[in-house]
Formats: structure tokens, sequence, C-alpha cells
């Protein structure tokens, strides 16, 4: 007798949204994303910037392609916009889609929320593999630029921090802001101090409101800026 084969675990897939109103750079994205079967498409918008918020707000993606073939001069609000109605749970993380603009302007979009640009200019097949990245909260940057950019951010993170000080973090606090800087994960930081998730996130929370930051990667650069390890 036959046995039915059962079907295995469903793999989880990475919901992404798309902004680009070209139908010919938004056709390249969709074939370049196409190639990766856990990656999920679940709107695409093209027309005006609030009705796009609103499938931020309705579909909670976790990625966000933002492709725009013109300047757009309220970029930093709209990556602030977003950082805002991202949920705790479920956080919204944008990948801009462009060409390369100048390290100060990457520099400032991803100090207000932005996790990183793709250059329109490289392979079409490094698009999933960008998407994968952001997913987890990272930054993706086109490679040949990475290391430039980096040392650009580091500076700034430094130059806007000079003025704080860690002698207003508890010492749990400041273990937190260490593990932060080594790349560790909120599950790993919770192993490692033997407290909960919810007072690791309860600490990150605090951490930003001493040092007046807004993101992981910001306190991630403060530590790493600071040598604290």
């Amino acid at each position: 007798m036959n046995k039915k084969k059962l079907p295995g675990p469903e793999i989880p897939k990475t919901k992404v949204l798309i902004f680009c109103p070209s139908d010919l750079i938004l056709a390249g994205i969709l074939k370049s994303l196409e190639a990766d079967p856990t990656i999920e498409v679940v709107n695409v918008e093209k027309g005006t910037i609030d009705s796009f918020m609103e499938s931020i707000r309705r579909l909670r993606p976790q990625v966000i392609l933002f492709a725009s073939t013109e300047a757009m001069p309220n970029m930093r609000e709209i990556c602030k916009a977003i950082r805002e109605i991202s949920r705790d749970d479920i956080k919204s993380h944008m990948l801009i889609l462009g060409n390369i603009p100048s390290h100060e302007e990457i520099v400032s979009l991803i100090n207000v929320g932005a996790r990183g640009y793709f250059d329109l200019n490289d392979a079409s097949g490094q698009l999933p593999e960008a998407v994968q990245v952001i997913a987890k909260g990272e930054i993706w940057l086109p490679r040949d630029k990475m290391s430039s950019i980096m040392d650009r951010i580091i500076s700034v993170v430094g130059r806007d921090m000079k003025e704080k000080t860690l002698d207003q973090l508890t010492p749990t606090e400041f273990q937190v802001l260490k593990l932060i800087g080594q790349g560790k994960s909120n599950d790993e930081i919770a192993e490692a101090l033997f407290i909960s998730k919810n007072t690791v996130r309860s600490h990150i929370k605090s951490i930003y409101a001493k040092l007046d930051t807004h993101s992981r990667l910001q306190i991630a650069l403060y530590a790493i800026n600071s040598a604290l390890f």
C-alpha cells in the first residue's frame, strides 16, 4: 500500500511592499524578486505618498522597496514616518533603489530610518539577497562603496554624539550597549545577561532615550566609536 507523503513545513515568506511609479523599473524589480520563492510581494504602489503610507499601515510588510526616478526632497520625512508607524513586533525596513547619491545623503537617510541603498546599476540578481538582508534589520550598501560609506557613518555618529557620555547608563544598560555593538540579537543578549527578552527591549528603549538615538544602528555605531570592546 502506497503511503501518502506528508507535506513539509511551509517556509515563512518575507513580505515586500514596493513603491515604484515607473513601469519599466517595476518590471525589472518584479522579475528579480521572482527568483526567490521565499519573497512575497504583497502590494505595489505607484500613486501618492499618502496611499503608500496607508499600505504600510494596513499590510505591515517586513521590507519596503522604494524606487523613484525623480529626486524626493522630502525623503527624510518619508523615512521618519515609516519608522514611526512601524510596530515593535513587525518592523518595516526600507531599502531605497536608485542611483547612489553622496555619502552625506546616504548617512542622513540611514540615521532617520532607511536601511540602505541598492544601486540600479548593480546586478539584478543581488536584489533578493538585499531584501533578505534588510528583512533582518541589517544594512545593504553597494559592495564597492560599503567601506567608505560606513567610515563616514561612524564619523558622523561619533561627531553627533560627542557631547553624550556613558555615565547616565545603568551597568546593565552599558552591557546591553556593548553587546549591540558586537552585533548580538535581543535573544543573544538575553541569554548572555540571564534576563528576559522583554527586559532587553526595555533596556534598549532606555538607551535610546538617554543617548537621544532612534535606531539600533545608531547605538551600535556609538558603541563601536566609543571603543567599548
